[in-house]
């Protein structure tokens, strides 16, 4: 874990592992993946801004990626929050990896169950069909 509270990638993939066995009761894991910009604290503001792709093409760099893995628990103390941040050049490795992670643990998952509509139609039969 580095300063900022940020799992290695293995670290990372390990515990998201966990937290989906965790999770099989409730059924929530939120998971999130997005370009990392570090914070610029002189110019108040992330260089470049989020979402603004264009600056992407205009200086040829490339960013790292920012993954993130969340319990979604409302009770602060019951929270469970993961993040760690790939560098370009392992992303395709770790991104086989992840995703076998993810299949794993979205079959032991809960499915939601769905709310049954009032009134529920009946389908009316096709026209023109004879018996």
């Amino acid at each position: 874990m580095d300063a900022k509270g940020r799992l290695s990638n293995d670290e990372f993939l390990s515990q998201i592992g966990e937290l989906f066995k965790r999770q099989q009761e409730s059924g929530t894991v939120f998971l999130q993946q997005k370009r990392f910009t570090e914070f610029d604290p002189v110019e108040n503001k992330h260089n470049p801004r989020p979402g603004d792709f264009t600056d992407i093409e205009s200086d040829g760099k490339t960013y790292p990626l920012i993954f993130r893995a969340s319990n979604g628990a409302s009770d602060k103390s019951k929270k469970i929050k993961y993040s760690t941040v790939v560098e370009a050049d392992k992303l395709e490795v770790f991104w086989k990896k992840y995703s076998d992670v993810v299949k794993g643990g979205v079959t032991g998952l809960k499915k939601k169950d769905k709310k049954k509509t009032k009134g529920k139609k009946k389908k009316a039969p096709a026209k023109g069909v004879s018996k």
